[in-house]
């Protein structure tokens, strides 16, 4: 009966999920660029309505910005260690992640079984 054993990732598999990484960080580098160029116009005559509905446009602004800087310092993390050979381990089991998962989700820190276990809600 053969193992199901994972064998840790090919050095084809590692530069191909580098390359997504890569790629992924430079788009979110771009967006994160134009938002803070984008500069949202203030609102001279209006009223309390016009007010609070540009605040809340600022703050979504704002949010989606610290959104998109997890998200880079998650794929900064991933980088950091495929440099360190430690990439593709899950941070709770030590498990290997799957190249399945990886390839979705290319700065996944845990394994989908460790993922589901922090998702599930405590009863």
């Amino acid at each position: 009966m053969k193992s199901k054993k994972q064998k840790k990732l090919t050095a084809k598999q590692i530069k191909e999920l580098k390359k997504i990484l890569n790629e992924k960080r430079n788009d979110l580098l771009n967006i994160v660029d134009r938002k803070k160029h984008k500069e949202l116009p203030d609102v001279e005559v209006g009223d309390e309505i016009d007010t609070a509905s540009m605040s809340i446009e600022r703050e979504m602004l704002f949010e989606l910005t610290n959104n998109e800087k997890v998200m880079l310092d998650s794929i900064e993390a991933a980088l950091r260690k495929i440099e360190k050979n430690k990439y593709g381990y899950c941070e709770s089991c030590g498990k290997l992640i799957t190249f399945g998962r990886l390839k979705t989700i290319p700065w996944a820190r845990y394994c989908l079984t460790c993922q589901q276990k922090f998702e599930k809600p405590s009863e």
